[in-house]
């Protein structure tokens, strides 16, 4: 969740037990500061699952540990990653046939950060974009 928004959460939140107080002055103060910061607590606390996607052109750096990806069907190729930047998400591999192909983190296998490294082995399936090439369900060998 973003860091303005949970501030203005809590802000409202302030702002309720503040009312609350004020209208109801016989509450004791410690309790209301207590429920107060419990229901911050909970507004601001989004479960892993219920995160913004990641933006197609991978602005949300912060993202990497969204949902797992997805299984592609097809056949299966091997190649070894030539290159992947961690830092933007994405990389190629070159195909044992020689040929490269874009990898995108969102491709790998996993949960959480994922990404790969220089020269390791990989089996993948490829999928046709209007952009080329492109692996899709990587996982490490």
């Amino acid at each position: 969740m973003n860091p303005v928004v949970k501030i203005v959460i809590s802000l409202l939140v302030a702002a309720a037990a503040w009312a609350l107080l004020h209208f109801v002055p016989t509450l004791p103060l410690p309790l209301v500061l207590v429920a107060a910061t419990v229901i911050t607590a909970l507004l601001v606390s989004v479960p892993a699952g219920s995160t913004s996607p990641v933006t197609a052109a991978g602005a949300d750096h912060d993202s990497f540990e969204d949902a797992p990806a997805p299984t592609a069907t097809g056949p299966r190729d091997e190649g070894q990653v030539k290159w992947f930047n961690v830092s933007k998400g994405f990389g190629f591999i070159t195909k044992d046939n020689g040929d490269e192909i874009f990898v995108h983190f969102r491709s790998i296998r996993g949960e959480g950060r994922r990404g790969l490294r220089e020269g390791q082995r990989v089996t993948f399936v490829e999928s046709h974009t209007d952009k080329g090439p492109q692996a899709e369900d990587v996982e490490g060998l």
